[in-house]
């Protein structure tokens, strides 16, 4: 049986990040993380947020972000998704919060969120949207 995901849409303000930060750590006390790991998890989903707020919706409060999630044996997954138009394909190669991005002021929400999660990937939505997926393990 597939189960669709669940989705939070939400616009491109910053004062919805702490709400988000609680809706985030409930979603991981049902999945059981641990709860040491629940401020860690809330983090990196909500960096990737407001990295999509910034810089895929260029903070307008008109285009929305939408954080949908999934559970699975042993792992929850988490897909960030903006309206942004980020072109993968112009940018080979290029991974955010890697390389030279490392010495940038910008790019560190990524840089938290992929040392956090362990697994964060950049693609596309089938609307040509940027999305960004995180896995977090469950033990």
């Amino acid at each position: 049986m597939i189960v669709r995901p669940i989705e939070i849409r939400l616009p491109s303000e910053i004062s919805v990040l702490e709400p988000l930060q609680l809706i985030i750590e409930a979603i991981g006390r049902s999945a059981e993380v641990e709860e040491d790991d629940l401020s860690l998890l809330s983090v990196a989903v909500v960096e990737l947020a407001k990295n999509a707020m910034e810089h895929g919706n260029k903070n307008d409060p008109e285009k929305m972000v939408t954080i949908s999630f999934n559970f699975f044996p042993n792992r929850i997954r988490f897909m960030i998704d903006d309206e942004g138009s980020w072109e993968p394909e112009k940018a080979l190669g290029f991974k955010p919060g890697e390389g030279k991005e490392l010495l940038l002021t910008r790019g560190r929400g990524v840089l938290i969120a992929r040392n956090l999660a362990k697994w964060v990937e950049f693609g596309l939505t089938p609307e040509g949207k940027t999305r960004v997926t995180l896995i977090w393990p469950l033990t």
